[in-house]
């Protein structure tokens, strides 16, 4: 593969193993807006709403076309517009291009050229896996996505889409993350799930997920008490922040834990219908 594109981090293209300098934020954006919608139209009017979302400049609409010329010339070689508007250049066997077409700009880019896709591909064998009950090859397609997670999604970039994108991004790696920390429980590492848990559950204490499958390493390992415990807790810290109760289901594996009901926590629990 000669070029590659990060999005799950820091904005960064490599090109032939060195990394494209992509130049001011602005135009950073401008790649991440259309590599977010690969293969899809977007406007000139949707590029200047993504980068300035308030007060767009008199010059944006010429300002975005000198961006996306210099784009080309980084990604895609020397820039070769054929029908005034188009630049390609080879890449891994496939083609990088950025057209123009009716109105808007569709960015196409080589297969397996961007984490986002390879981030999605490994997750749904992963998920293919868990359903499967192979929880051993579902760890290994959860641990090669979240690989691909390198930092706050979309770093560099700025404005009101790439705000709601890294939001989705965020999301989506914190579910994979809690899935692999589920695999690791389901088969068995205990300690390693344990550890894992506690740090999420401090980043994120208001994630329900994360505090049942802490519960059911800890008493999966024997450490019924402590177990326990973290409901407590939980259930104090949602009374004090939110004023609720824990929703029904960790309600239910509470009293699963506290009964030393052997099935608490089984495997439907720790790996709910998805969301996203």
């Amino acid at each position: 593969m000669t070029l590659s594109f990060s999005l799950l981090g820091p904005v960064r293209a490599w090109r032939h193993g060195a990394e494209v300098p992509l130049g001011s934020p602005q135009q950073r954006t401008t790649l991440a807006v259309l590599l977010l919608r690969e293969g899809l139209l977007t406007t000139i009017d949707e590029l200047v709403d993504a980068i300035w979302p308030v007060d767009p400049p008199d010059s944006a609409v010429a300002t975005i076309r000198t961006y996306l010329s210099r784009l080309r010339r980084l990604l895609c070689g020397p820039a070769r517009v054929p029908g005034g508007g188009s630049a390609a250049g080879l890449a891994g066997g496939g083609v990088v291009r950025i057209d123009w077409i009716g109105g808007g700009y569709v960015l196409t880019a080589p297969p397996g050229s961007l984490d986002v896709h390879l981030f999605h591909r490994h997750c749904a064998r992963g998920a293919e896996a868990i359903r499967r009950g192979d929880h051993t090859t579902a760890a290994t397609a959860l641990r090669s996505a979240l690989d691909l997670h390198r930092g706050t999604p979309l770093a560099g970039a700025a404005g009101g889409y790439v705000e709601g994108q890294r939001a989705r991004l965020t999301e989506l790696c914190r579910g994979a993350a809690l899935d692999l920390v589920a695999v690791t429980v389901e088969l068995g590492r205990h300690a390693e799930a344990i550890a894992e848990l506690r740090a999420l559950v401090a980043e994120e204490p208001l994630r329900e997920r994360g505090h049942a499958l802490l519960m059911t390493a800890l008493y999966r390992s024997g450490r019924q008490a402590d177990a326990l415990a973290q409901y407590r807790h939980l259930h104090r810290y949602l009374a004090d922040e939110l004023g609720v109760e824990p929703t029904p289901g960790l309600q239910d594996l509470h009293q699963s834990i506290l009964l030393g009901d052997p099935d608490a926590g089984r495997t439907a629990a720790l790996f709910p219908a998805p969301t996203h």
